[in-house]
């Protein structure tokens, strides 16, 4: 039986520079109403949409999985252990941008700052995980890959 329960979970609020900047989309929305009205209100829902999809980043690390996740849930990928060939923490370039993005070192999930954990897959391909705790992630993914000795059923017990 896997245990459900996490070993490591982060959430990463959005910054408030990205809120703002969803606020002001929406407000600057409202200064097309005499053009066109239709215009406005989807732009002004679309970014409410982004501003609630994209309101947290959630990781978590559990015996057998690493799973991150946006906003309610949803865009979400869950890569197994048993894919992960190796794990660093790395430090992304400023114009790496938020949100997913395909980047010279693999896919990258991130929403707010430049620390990151990368994942070595099998096959050859990365896949970067923005966090405010690079280390802390980072040594979560190792414990889960190598949780160490297990007791041995033939172990003499006291």
């Amino acid at each position: 039986m896997v245990n459900a329960s996490p070993t490591f979970c982060d959430v990463q609020p959005a910054g408030l520079w990205l809120k703002a900047m969803f606020l002001a989309i929406a407000a600057g929305s409202f200064a097309l109403v005499g053009v066109n009205t239709g215009a406005a209100a989807g732009l002004a829902f679309a970014a409410f949409a982004l501003g609630f999809l994209f309101r947290c980043l959630r990781v978590e690390v559990q015996r057998e999985t690493v799973s991150v996740r946006f906003g309610p849930g949803w865009p979400r990928r869950t890569i197994e252990l048993s894919r992960v060939i190796g794990v660093r923490t790395v430090r992304n370039r400023w114009w790496y941008g938020f949100g997913i993005r395909y980047t010279p070192h693999g896919w990258l999930w991130n929403l707010d700052g430049l620390d990151a954990v990368e994942l070595e897959l099998n096959g050859g391909k990365r896949f970067r995980i923005g966090t405010r705790v690079p280390d802390e992630l980072c040594a979560a993914i190792a414990a889960a890959r190598d949780p160490g000795p297990t007791p041995s059923s033939d172990a003499p017990t006291a």
